[in-house]
This record gives structure tokens, sequence and C-alpha cells, in this order.
């Protein structure tokens, strides 16, 4: 569909359509079917991830590499390590030194301090991954690792504990740079891991980031009150409720793609705000992309 169509569809059925039309995307490429993989011109020249956080390149990555290699008993930590990182690359050298499964600060300062000095990429450019002032990034986060790590043994224990996603969300951003958003990302790996598998409450609770906030404003058809929240809007009384019903309703009107969950509606918002913000030219994607 031509943007020039997208543009007469409500923003329900926006939000729908691009769910759909980004999945198709990923499923054209797979195909091995040349390009462009769509006609909507945004789609065509802004980069959108997929709906599904399963098939992002870099959570196929850690899936085949380290999720499904890693035993129980260490997979929190793995991921924990990973995700602080989040680049292929920088897993690659920790998974070569056995460093996912048996963290030695030292040694992990050691080898990820000589990539960073021939100025090579340590950390992903997708996560704001901060660290506090007058601390080098890789020490704090190394220093962080560590003080899980250290843990390591009572945080298993709470663990068997979690009933919920949200629990265990609750448990991981109790430690020192663990914040909403990357305790989020550990929260969803482990979703398909012995650890969340059975979570009670994979398809009634999420996390939500500023962009999926957005998002919602957008498919109610209401403006953010206060312009200087626009970046990290207050969210709306009923935000849970609203999030529910867009699962319900991506589940009856979306039957030929894979079952969502509230993970994917989460998501999903965040890259429709986006997708809208390109649309009427509402400021400046960071990402092109070459799908044309």
């Amino acid at each position: 569909m031509r943007v020039q169509d997208v543009n007469d569809l409500t923003p329900q059925e926006r939000f729908l359509y691009w769910i759909k039309e980004r999945h198709a995307i990923y499923l054209r490429r797979l195909a091995g079917k040349p390009k462009p993989w769509t006609d909507d011109q945004v789609l065509q020249n802004f980069f959108f991830t997929n709906p599904y956080r399963e098939n992002d390149k870099t959570t196929v990555w850690f899936r085949e590499n380290a999720r499904e290699k890693v035993p129980a008993t260490k997979i929190i930590l793995a991921t924990t390590i990973f995700r602080w990182f989040n680049y292929i690359p920088t897993g690659e050298e920790l998974i070569k030194r056995d460093l996912l499964l048996q963290w030695n600060q030292s040694l992990a300062l050691t080898v990820l301090s000589h990539v960073r000095g021939r100025g090579g990429k340590v950390f992903t450019g997708a996560f704001m991954i901060n660290s506090p002032g007058g601390e080098k990034k890789l020490e704090a986060i190394c220093r962080r690792i560590n003080n899980v790590w250290i843990d390591r043994e009572r945080l298993l224990a709470r663990s068997l504990n979690w009933t919920s996603l949200r629990k265990a969300h609750v448990a991981l951003s109790e430690y020192e740079g663990l914040g909403g958003f990357m305790a989020y990302e550990i929260v969803c790996d482990l979703r398909y891991t012995e650890i969340l598998e059975r979570a009670n409450d994979k398809l009634t609770w999420c996390n939500p980031g500023p962009g999926c906030i957005r998002g919602l404003y957008r498919i109610a058809g209401e403006e953010i009150k206060n312009k200087s929240n626009a970046a990290s809007p207050p969210k709306p009384k009923n935000w849970l409720d609203r999030m529910a019903k867009l699962l319900a309703i991506t589940r009856t009107k979306l039957r030929g793609l894979p079952p969502m969950e509230m993970r994917e509606i989460e998501h999903s918002l965040c890259e429709f705000d986006k997708y809208e913000r390109a649309r009427i030219g509402d400021g400046k994607l960071k990402r092109k992309y070459r799908g044309g």
C-alpha cells in the first residue's frame, strides 16, 4: 500500500497495517524476493524493527548462540551480561572467552578495552546505555555486571518464585544500572526460557516506554497536552486497558500472523509512533533504510 492510501486509514487501521506490512517485508526478504519489499515509501526509506522481537537480528543471534545453549541455572546472568552490551561482535568476544557463563571482570575489561583502544565498537547504538558521571562507560558496565555476578546465587534462588514477568522485572530493577528499560529487555529474553516461559502475565503486562505511550496517544487521536513532555509523555490512566484492547484486536484482525503478546503490542506502538512521525513529517528519524 502506498502512503497516499495509508493516509485515508484511521489511526487504529494504520497501526494494524503497520504490523502486517512490516512483518510481510520480513517474510519477503527472508524468501529472497528482490527489492522493493513494499510499496510503502516510508517503510522503504526508514528503518523500523520487526513487530516480533524474536525476529530481531540481535535477538536471533543471542537465541541461537547463547540462550538455547546456556543451562537454566546460568541463563539469567548470561542474558544480563549480553544485553548490557547488546552488540553481536561483543557477544562473540564474550562467548569466545566463556565470559557469559563465567564472568571475570578483569578479563572482560582487558579484552573489551583492547577493542575500544583500536577504535572498535563495544556497545549497541540502539539502547541508551549510561554510566555515572566521571566513570567511563565500559568500566561502569563491567562493574555493574560484577555486582550482579556476585549476587548470582541469591538471584537464582529468587527466580524460583518469579511467577510473572512483572515480578522478575521488579527484582532485576533493584540492581544498579538496570533501569526499567534494561530490566525489561532481560525479562523479554527470559520469557522464552525455563525461568519465565510459564509467566502468568504475558498477555496482560508490559513495561511501556515513551515511544509506546506516544503511539497510544496517536491511536486515540489525542494530543500530548504539554509539548515539553513529548519526549517522555505521561501515561494515560487507562494505558494498560488500552493496550489490552489492542492486543485483543490484533488477535482477531491479524489471524494470519503469529499471535502477539503484550510485549509485541508495546514494541509495535513504539515503532508505529516512528512511522507516523515519518508519514506526516513530524521531526526527523535517525536511521535510514535501503529497502527501496
